[in-house]
């Protein structure tokens, strides 16, 4: 190489390594991703994660030229690689034995003890990789539904479950849950990405799935409001490359509604999709489902403009007005 040649620095290790079959739970905040995600961690040889947060990142922050794509690429291969090797070998598995998300919902206690005495080195989880086909199944948020095209950029042979919900459902549980009051925009708590904006005399920090002619307009709602306008502006951005991906079947929409309904008949629906096996686990998270309740609040009044968009995306997947 010639001294003035330009070094290039990379990730290299991600393609060198592990090989194993990826699927990602997508969908707005409060759709339910993680009540689907607890039932199909369940199945044999699944590997789950929810919401890593460098893997949330990277495709939105290639979306918006904050990285490289191929350095973003890379960053996200190698972290993933690297992530599959700790979930196998339990150094991020959740032992709190009364939370939804413990290992011990996941996995049976054998299973569990025989990692955590035969498995040590990366070595064994290459071979525990390729005897047992795993799975690393994980919950991206808005990422894929922000910038969906990096994603099957990243992981050509991903396969994606895009949870929805009505919007009105969702922007009821994230007002109460205060996620885009004033306070949290102000101080942001979530670490995520954000831009300034001067509204009223004060600064807020505005997420970066609202485009920027549209922050005052954002700003100006309810939290109501502005929920709701979340979950428009998201969807929107989703529509026509998920429709694509679904017909090269790498993608499939699933309604929470049906998914609380008939979870047994959806479940399956999906395992097909993915090519899983239930466990003797997942009839115990399938049961969990029924705790799920309705919300249907009567939605408060809301700008013209924006009743007419959720309107559209009511009637593009098939949701009835109310």
């Amino acid at each position: 190489m010639s001294s003035n040649a330009k070094t290039e620095y990379s990730f290299p290790s991600g393609k060198f390594y592990l090989k194993f079959k990826t699927a990602i739970i997508t969908g707005v905040g409060r759709s339910g991703k993680t009540a689907l995600g607890n039932v199909l961690a369940s199945n044999k040889n699944v590997e789950y994660c929810e919401e890593p947060w460098i893997l949330n990142l990277l495709p939105a922050m290639v979306k918006l030229r904050m990285l490289d794509k191929k350095a973003g690429k890379d960053m996200f291969i190698s972290y993933l690689h690297e992530l599959m090797n700790e979930m196998i070998l339990l150094r991020q598995a959740n032992f709190r034995p009364n939370d939804d998300s413990s290992i011990w919902t996941k996995k049976t206690r054998e299973e569990i003890f025989f990692r955590l005495k035969a498995l040590q080195s990366r070595l064994d989880v290459k071979n525990f990789v390729k005897k047992n086909n795993s799975l690393f199944l994980m919950i991206l948020r808005e990422a894929p539904l922000f910038n969906p095209p990096a994603i099957f950029n990243f992981l050509p042979d991903c396969k994606m479950i895009h949870v929805v919900r009505r919007g009105l459902d969702v922007a009821y549980d994230i007002k109460e849950k205060k996620w885009l009051s004033d306070k949290n925009l102000m101080m942001p708590p979530h670490a995520r990405i954000y831009y300034p904006v001067n509204h009223s005399g004060k600064i807020f920090y505005v997420p970066c799935w609202i485009d920027s002619k549209d922050s005052k307009k954002f700003l100006g709602y309810s939290e109501y409001g502005r929920a709701l306008f979340y979950w428009c502006s998201l969807m929107e951005k989703a529509v026509a490359p998920f429709k694509e991906f679904e017909k090269k079947n790498q993608c499939m929409t699933i309604k929470f509604e049906e998914f609380i309904k008939n979870s047994r008949e959806t479940t399956q629906k999906i395992n097909l999709f993915l090519n899983l096996e239930p466990t003797s686990l997942t009839e115990t998270a399938l049961r969990k489902i029924n705790n799920y309740g309705k919300i249907r609040e009567k939605a408060p009044e809301l700008p013209e403009e924006l009743i007419i968009r959720a309107k559209k995306i009511y009637k593009y997947f098939n949701y009835e007005w109310d």
